[in-house]
């Protein structure tokens, strides 16, 4: 059973959101607070980015693993933790499945910010500007925006998020 953010806020620090939440999640109280996130009191991670995403007994989320850019996937499931995309991917905005199997974030690693999933033992798999050459001007045509501000969000056999306009792709393997 998730009973979600009990309390929720957001304010800035040095140009970047922080967020401050308080949810219970199967009998669990997990906070975040100054981008520290605790599980019933303990501290899992230091320097997390935006909100975990909770989802089938699994916590998801992106921290800074080497200041000031790079960023790493953490998942925890079954009471272990452990990094799901290394630091050169530099993921951020995470979602999960509902099932807690899948994980959905933006990386920039290919040139142009873009929507990935990947399996929890799976490999990763692009799901927005597959085979855009990398420009320094403005994106090219056949870009699509990633999301602005949050994650995208799993709906169905879709993973949406609001970027100009509402987008919608299907994220499950052919």
């Amino acid at each position: 059973m998730l009973t979600l953010f009990l309390a929720l806020a957001l304010a800035e620090e040095d140009g970047r959101p922080e967020w401050s939440l308080e949810t219970t999640v199967d009998g669990v109280v997990w906070t975040l607070e100054a981008r520290v996130l605790r599980r019933d009191g303990v501290v899992l991670a230091e320097d997390v980015l935006g909100v975990p995403a909770f989802a089938g007994g699994v916590v998801a989320f992106a921290r800074v693993a080497e200041a000031p850019v790079g960023t790493e996937l953490v998942v925890i499931a079954h009471g272990e933790r452990r990094v799901l995309v290394g630091p050169d991917v530099r993921p951020d905005r995470v979602a999960l499945a509902p099932d807690g199997q899948t994980v959905a974030y933006v990386s920039g690693m290919t040139g142009w910010a873009s929507v990935y999933v990947q399996a929890l033992d799976g490999a990763p798999r692009q799901l927005t500007n597959i085979g855009l050459a990398r420009r320094k001007s403005t994106p090219p045509e056949g870009f699509t925006a990633p999301p602005h501000e949050g994650p995208p969000v799993f709906e169905g056999d879709a993973l949406c998020w609001t970027a100009d306009t509402r987008i919608c792709v299907p994220w499950r393997a052919p």
